[in-house]
């Protein structure tokens, strides 16, 4: 599934407002400032998926720290944003490696019900 920059947009912030949703559910505080900063970590790791960047937990951790670094005084809410970044990360590449496998299963259905060419 290829998706444009604007899709990416949506679907990460529609990701950050439901963790948010859910972290307000379980009776803790996500901040709007936390929210973006989740927003920002969603958004650059779909991007690096579709741009076919490796995906592994080593290198969404390196990005957590990265947007951490550098936003983490944005928020009152350090850990819940910290604690939703890690758990995206540690989901994601388990994520891409399923979305991959059913891509390939499908092209390998699509081949068998080709006819063959001949050149």
């Amino acid at each position: 599934m290829i998706m444009t920059a604007k899709e990416i947009s949506n679907l990460a912030t529609w990701t950050a407002k439901s963790i948010q949703d859910s972290v307000r559910d379980g009776g803790r505080i996500l901040d709007d400032a936390g929210t973006d900063i989740v927003r920002e970590y969603v958004q650059i790791c779909l991007t690096k998926w579709q741009r076919g960047e490796k995906i592994t937990l080593e290198n969404l951790s390196k990005l957590v720290t990265e947007i951490f670094q550098r936003r983490h005084h944005e928020t009152k809410n350090e850990d819940e944003v910290m604690n939703a970044m890690m758990i995206l990360g540690s989901k994601f590449p388990a994520f891409v490696a399923d979305n991959q496998r059913q891509r390939d299963e499908e092209a390998k259905r699509f081949a068998a019900a080709m006819p063959a060419v001949k050149v």
